[in-house]
């Protein structure tokens, strides 16, 4: 199985990567069928969100994951959620831990739940949880499964805990063999991983967006996972 491939836009905002042509390249490798979608996150803080979302979907013809990572209290999530459906987002993230299910069923296919940030250690996750990682991670993984969430979002490394949940799982934390720089990032995994974890998509942000060549990053990328 070829995992789906999503351009993590993050660091720019929505002037910024229009300006630099990001959002055009993208587009481009959308139509060649070598890309999902776009991953969006701090970019919806820096303008009208539906807005964004909406020139993103209508305007370049993107796929949309809106990664806003909402834990809040049910009414405002479900606020937030639809608002982000109804402007064109085909994946929204939430936190695991918020144990949310939305009234309106509908929501339910387009929500990712969330385990461990990957920038999280195991001794960050103890502290924190007073709980071992593979076990926070299988439970929240539970969790989403038991409300019926569509995706699951956690690192490739965890996937390991979760082989038998049937959700779909979007990976990030991965970075091509010719990107050693780890950023923030603990949990990193490489291409060939992810491919042999069998994820479904795997999200990827600065080796592509920071390239000068955002097309030939993401063949070198389609490539390697096609193999």
């Amino acid at each position: 199985m070829i995992p789906k491939l999503i351009v993590a836009v993050d660091g720019l905002s929505f002037h910024d990567a229009e300006e630099k042509g990001v959002f055009s390249s993208l587009s481009e490798a959308m139509l060649k069928g070598i890309i999902w979608g776009i991953k969006v996150s701090d970019m919806l803080y820096s303008d009208d969100v539906a807005k964004i979302v909406s020139q993103l979907r209508n305007e370049y013809k993107l796929n949309v994951m809106a990664d806003v990572k909402l834990h809040d209290i049910p009414s405002t999530m479900e606020n937030c959620i639809s608002k982000l459906v109804d402007a064109g987002a085909d994946i929204v993230t939430i936190h695991c831990s918020s144990n949310f299910r939305p009234k309106n069923a509908g929501l339910l296919k387009y929500i990712a739940g969330v385990t461990i940030l990957t920038s999280f250690t195991d001794l960050e996750v103890k502290w924190i949880y007073e709980r071992t990682a593979d076990d926070i991670v299988r439970a929240f993984s539970n969790i989403a499964l038991m409300n019926n969430y569509e995706y699951i979002f956690c690192s490739v490394k965890d996937i390991n805990y979760i082989t038998d949940n049937p959700l779909k799982k979007i990976c990030s934390g991965i970075r091509p063999p010719w990107y050693r720089d780890r950023h923030d990032q603990v949990k990193i995994s490489s291409l060939k991983e992810a491919v042999r974890m069998e994820t479904d998509f795997i999200a990827i942000g600065r080796p592509i967006t920071q390239s000068d060549n955002i097309i030939e990053a993401i063949e070198k990328i389609y490539q390697e996972i096609s193999q």
